[in-house]
């Protein structure tokens, strides 16, 4: 399987992801509930120091990275019942205030971040990476 890049934003005064579903990834037709998860967030790819972010498998509404499976779940263009297994990332706000500001605190910070999986057998695979903006904004 390749990685998918997706490139993802989030705002250093509110949590991410979580139950909004906002930044759910959704697998078509799998049944990955009982994967293991490890997704980081870095200041550049290739660093090997202490991650700025480190999620693993969490229940849902902690920090860290749920994982459901539903049977029913309808493909969004064939309208076919596929199930799908929804990984459900959470960032809580306190982790996103405790990275360090840019230089230049009004500018947004480029950091990059991947998400590795391990499914039942099957070798670690990564599954997705991208570039992780994070934004300062205004309020408090």
């Amino acid at each position: 399987m390749k990685a998918v890049r997706i490139d993802l934003t989030a705002w250093r005064h509110v949590p991410w992801g979580g139950a909004s579903g906002d930044q759910d990834i959704v697998i078509l037709g799998l049944n990955w509930s009982t994967a293991t998860c490890l997704m980081q967030v870095r200041d550049a790819a290739g660093d090997t120091g202490t991650p700025l972010v480190s999620l693993t498998n969490a229940l849902a509404g902690a920090e860290g990275i749920s994982l459901a499976y539903d049977a029913g779940y309808i493909h969004p263009t064939t309208g076919a019942v596929v199930g799908a297994t929804s990984i459900r990332p959470q960032i809580n706000q306190n982790t996103l205030e405790a990275i360090p500001l840019p230089s230049e605190a009004s500018d947004p910070l480029s950091l990059a971040w991947d998400l590795q999986l391990t499914v039942g057998g099957l070798p670690k695979l990564l599954f997705a990476y991208g570039q992780f903006t994070l934004f300062p904004g205004v309020t408090y």
